[in-house]
């Protein structure tokens, strides 16, 4: 079931041959893949994977911008769980952040 996505293919070509052909995910969805030797066992055979950082909270622009060996490949269930769990990280540190900003310090002078 390989599907080539019309706008890059060579792009994805070069990504899941890097990847052989197999998911990349080794635990960023939150699962530990453990029986599949820790890694993803989705594979273009059965599944479109995707090829995209490994840092998913990156602009499109920044994303197509990178070159190719900075590409993963993902399958879809991998690819949208390791979004959601880095924009709650990244929400949490925001948080902490804010949260650090707003507490004067012992001895902070106005």
């Amino acid at each position: 079931m390989t599907v080539i996505p019309l706008g890059t293919p060579r792009v994805w070509t070069a990504v899941m041959s890097a990847a052989g052909h197999r998911c990349q995910c080794t635990g960023a969805c939150g699962s530990k893949h453990s029986r599949s030797g820790l890694r993803c066992d989705a594979t273009t055979e059965r599944r479109a994977l995707l090829a995209a950082p490994a840092d998913l909270l990156l602009t499109p622009v920044a994303a197509a911008a990178l070159p190719v060996e900075q590409l993963l490949a993902w399958c879809p269930p991998c690819h949208s769980k390791a979004t959601a769990r880095q924009r709650a990280e990244a929400r949490e540190r925001a948080r902490h952040d804010a949260d650090d900003d707003a507490t004067p310090a012992l001895f902070d002078l106005p």
